[in-house]
């Protein structure tokens, strides 16, 4: 029985082991091959690319979310930004009139109804190829656009998700996530190239507009419409990549009590 207990222990190990160095050395040339057309690429033209920003009660974040949108290195008349307040409860929508006025961003306002609802409002007002959705307590990177648009010149690419990591992490709760966010970055740049990606977060992740036409719209998924989404991609065989230089910067938990309940939510979902 110690035989049989030992082999069992030792095939573990091993496997464990294996998988390891098996994500290491495909992240390692994975970058290697990204080097090499990350310059041809980036010299294409730049195509029309829509932002969709579901937001329900975000009066803290939403102003900051929208200036990073506005900020980034993107031909203003490329870039249309669509706001969807999902009948917010507290001053979300006092915080939005600041930006009327703004050509490239446009403000929905609807009864509460869950994320997903608000993202299937804003697909029904997008007309351009590329649309991406933004978490409103997110902020994104000036160049993470950039970063993200060349992948989809592989006509076989239907989404890119990007790299996210924790906004200014001060406690000891935010500081071990973002060392969770940071080694989940390997492992979701290795699955990308794998095409085994099961989940397109919200903050920044893109895609082409013809996938919903496809697949069909954000169904509801216990707040988890993201990974709902990418397993339904998956299952249709469209390709999910991931682009590690595009980096977005998410608000997380501030305590052990926030930290639980988001993660009951996700697992829930």
């Amino acid at each position: 029985m110690r035989e049989v207990f030992d082999i069992f222990i030792y095939t573990l190990l091993f496997l464990t082991l294996y998988f390891q160095v098996f994500m290491l050395v495909t992240f390692i040339e994975e970058r290697r091959a990204a080097k090499k057309t990350q310059n041809i690429v980036r010299k294409r033209e730049l195509p029309e690319v829509s932002i969709i920003v579901p937001a329900y009660n975000e009066e803290r974040t939403i102003a900051a979310t929208i200036h990073s949108l506005l900020a980034l290195d993107y031909p203003e008349e490329k870039l249309k930004i669509l706001i969807v307040e999902d009948g917010s409860t507290d001053g979300t929508l006092a915080e939005l009139k600041q930006f009327d006025g703004n050509e490239q961003i446009k403000i929905l306002t609807k009864e509460n109804g869950g994320k997903w609802t608000a993202l299937n409002l804003g697909l029904a007002h997008i007309d351009t190829e590329l649309v991406g959705c933004l978490d409103a307590d997110s902020f994104v990177a000036s160049d993470a656009l950039r970063e993200i648009v060349p992948y989809f010149d592989n006509r076989d690419v239907m989404a890119v998700t990007p790299l996210i990591q924790v906004y200014e992490p001060k406690n000891l709760i935010e500081r071990i996530q973002n060392i969770e966010y940071t080694l989940s970055a390997l492992i979701r740049k290795v699955f990308g190239s794998l095409n085994a990606l099961y989940v397109t977060p919200g903050p920044f992740s893109f895609y082409r507009k013809s996938v919903f036409d496809k697949i069909g719209l954000y169904k509801h998924a216990h707040n988890t419409e993201d990974l709902e989404m990418a397993l339904r991609m998956q299952m249709h065989h469209l390709r999910i990549e991931n682009a590690e230089r595009a980096v977005v910067y998410t608000v997380t938990p501030r305590n052990a009590r926030g930290l639980y309940r988001q993660r009951v939510r996700w697992i829930y979902g």
